[in-house]
């Protein structure tokens, strides 16, 4: 249709150019031919110029008209190359095949328009409605590419985190997230492979603007315009994370308390809870506790990291496995991460008259919250000085309508203002902390109690024990005194009577010895049992042990040298004196050696140490070779008692009471390599 026109416009064009040409060159002619004498001649040549110029312009009026409603049909059919229709200025009249042609453009343009109309009205209904979907939607929602860049986030997200779209558009995931766990990253190389949708559950997201969460996050992929890009829908789960992990929390307390006995363990679990990522998340907490004499506020755990560097380390250490039990905060009481600030808290104590933000809260057992400890009058140098930081909250520890101590809580590292929120599941955690805490005493204080009565039971029924073994003894040395010494005297006298003949004189001395050995043994039975029942004198002056364990050994040495039994005595120079009965102390000496030696094989090894503690004197008679059942192991003091053949098992009975009497204590154990170990703790001078 446009080539069309401009072939016939230029057509017309030339002919009426060639007319007025002809017209202007015969009114030249006239005019140069000026010796022309017929004057008719020369108007009438005049005339049929006018007249072909005046034709010629109403044919090139005529021509334009025609071709501008072929420029008209020409803009109609450009604009619906470009899917669009407009209706032109002026209406050409439809008595020709032109304007046929025009007017069924314009019809065919009009429902083309109609029908564009339509379909952007529905687009822009959809649109509107994906928007509002996006845009109202609770989740953080984000959207990458294939190369793991940003292309969208909703407006929840962004308001979430501080972000402004245009500031993280092109951006990847740990561009602005501190650390992307391997979970995460794990999960969209699956989905880049596999297309299939993950779920990701407790995930600590922390942005480059230090706000923190627990989240959900469910990934999924879509394919825009060939390219397959990823869903991240985050559901912010941290309160429901902290509520539900306070309740496992305070039963994981209870339980520790009940299995162990180390009270900094027991504040340590307490602490982590305050601190934990699924717990109530704050960076850092401290508890300072009530001393015995009611008059200091004294730091007792802490558990938090020192810099902002072991902050990311231990939240990447968190994120590394999903399954850690609760309170788990990455820090071990021994741990080296968080010394540092451990140590700080340990060093710190408040006196109860002071007027301070902790004792403060102690005595009102109020909450306080910090916002701006610069500008606090609350606040004096040494707290501010101390906690380094702007906003934290002291929260009082509460047990039965008693005030124990208080736990303090910040956000040193990542700067997470502290809601109100917060503050109220710390309260309510600081109670149930409290009781756990006044609990673990009580049970101590019963504990110890306990032991009390125990003790008093067991020396009581030893004190009987004694008391009846003296009434036996007693009675059995009167029963058999008289005769021994009767059967005593009747052998003296047999060999003497025998060693005036020589008439079967060997063999009636042979029984004569026989009489008299054994009456001499039941004496020093009866001597030994006498010794245990009867109550002896003390008398307590300051001796060195190594010169009693030296005179026995000599004592003992032709003896050990029969035996051919190698004594080594390691005695420590720098023992002190110790307050005892030498003869006594000698006694216990004489006795474990002697049982030293009926237990050790020839050529076997006694070996007698003494050194020290802060308490006690320790004395160690160790003998090569023999061990103790294990069952014999708590009958071995008991009063007759004995694993030899020979012997009342009163001897080492005999030894626990003198080092009772003392105040010291005795125990004996079977040594790894072989042999038995005596140990006596003699008590230093008060």
């Amino acid at each position: 249709m446009e080539s069309m026109g401009k072939r016939l416009f230029s057509k017309y064009h030339l002919i009426q150019l060639t007319d007025i040409l002809v017209a202007l060159f015969l009114i030249t002619l006239v005019a140069v031919q000026s010796s022309i004498s017929d004057t008719g001649i020369r108007i009438g040549i005049i005339i049929i110029g006018v007249y072909i110029i005046i034709k010629a312009a109403f044919m090139l009026i005529s021509h334009y008209k025609l071709y501008k409603r072929f420029a008209t049909i020409r803009s109609i059919i450009a604009d619906y190359k470009k899917g669009r229709f407009t209706v032109p200025e002026g209406v050409p009249s439809t008595d020709d095949e032109l304007g046929s042609i025009y007017t069924e453009l314009v019809t065919m343009g009009r429902h083309l328009d109609d029908l564009v109309s339509s379909q952007s009205n529905e687009i822009m209904n959809l649109r509107e409605l994906y928007n509002n979907i996006v845009l109202s939607i609770t989740s953080y929602f984000v959207v990458i590419n294939g190369k793991d860049e940003i292309i969208f986030a909703n407006e929840s997200f962004c308001k979430k985190f501080y972000f402004q779209l245009e500031d993280i558009i092109g951006k990847r995931l740990e561009d602005i997230f501190y650390f992307i766990t391997g979970r995460i990253q794990d999960a969209v190389k699956k989905i880049k492979i596999s297309g299939e949708p993950t779920f990701i559950e407790k995930t600590h997201l922390l942005s480059r603007n230090r706000i923190s969460i627990i989240g959900d996050i469910k990934l999924s992929s879509m394919l825009v315009r060939g390219e397959n890009q990823i869903i991240l829908v985050i559901d912010d789960i941290t309160n429901r994370c902290r509520k539900d992990y306070q309740i496992s929390l305070i039963s994981q307390i209870s339980e520790t308390i009940q299995k162990d006995d180390e009270i900094d363990k027991i504040l340590h679990t307490i602490l982590a809870g305050v601190t934990s990522g699924s717990g109530l998340g704050f960076n850092r907490a401290m508890l300072f506790l009530l001393s015995e004499k009611g008059d200091m506020l004294v730091g007792k755990m802490a558990v938090g990291p020192d810099n902002f560097d072991e902050a990311i380390e231990v939240w990447k250490s968190l994120q590394s496995d999903a399954k850690r039990p609760p309170g788990d905060t990455g820090y071990a009481v021994e741990d080296r991460k968080g010394r540092g600030f451990l140590q700080r808290v340990l060093s710190k104590s408040y006196r109860m008259d002071s007027d301070t933000v902790f004792t403060r809260s102690f005595r009102t057992v109020e909450n306080i919250h910090v916002y701006d400890a610069e500008h606090d009058e609350r606040v004096d140098s040494a707290v501010r000085d101390f906690m380094d930081v702007s906003e934290f909250v002291v929260v009082p520890l509460v047990a039965v309508n008693k005030t124990i101590g208080v736990i303090v809580a910040d956000n040193k590292f990542n700067r997470i203002p502290i809601g109100e929120d917060s503050i109220e599941l710390l309260s309510i955690f600081a109670f149930q902390a409290a009781l756990s805490i006044e609990g673990y005493n009580n049970t101590l204080n019963l504990k110890k109690e306990m032991q009390k009565v125990k003790d008093r039971q067991d020396a009581l029924i030893e004190s009987e024990k004694l008391a009846a073994v003296g009434r036996i003894a007693s009675h059995i040395a009167h029963e058999i005194r008289n005769p021994l010494v009767t059967m005593g005297g009747y052998a003296k006298r047999i060999k003497q009577l025998i060693s005036s003949s020589a008439k079967n004189s060997d063999g009636v001395v042979r029984s004569a010895d026989v009489i008299l050995k054994e009456s001499e043994r039941l004496e020093k039975t009866l001597s030994n049992v006498m010794d245990f029942t009867r109550e002896s004198p003390f008398i307590l002056e300051f001796n060195n042990i190594n010169e009693i364990i030296e005179d026995t050994y000599y004592l003992l040495k032709n003896l050990f040298q029969e035996r051919r039994i190698q004594v080594n005595l390691s005695l420590s120079k720098n023992v002190p004196l110790v307050k005892s009965d030498y003869n006594q102390t000698k006694q216990v000496m004489l006795n474990l050696l002697q049982n030293a030696i009926d237990a050790t094989e020839p050529n076997g090894v006694v070996e007698v140490i003494t050194s020290m503690n802060e308490k006690y004197l320790v004395i160690d008679v160790r003998n090569s070779d023999s061990t103790i059942y294990e069952e014999d192991l708590n009958r071995i003091f008991e009063p007759f008692f004995t694993t030899k053949v020979t012997g009342v098992g009163l001897g080492l009975t005999i030894v626990k009471k003198i080092v009772t009497d003392h105040g010291g204590e005795i125990s004996v154990r079977n040594l790894d390599a072989g042999g038995v170990e005596f140990r006596v703790l003699l008590p230093f001078p008060g």
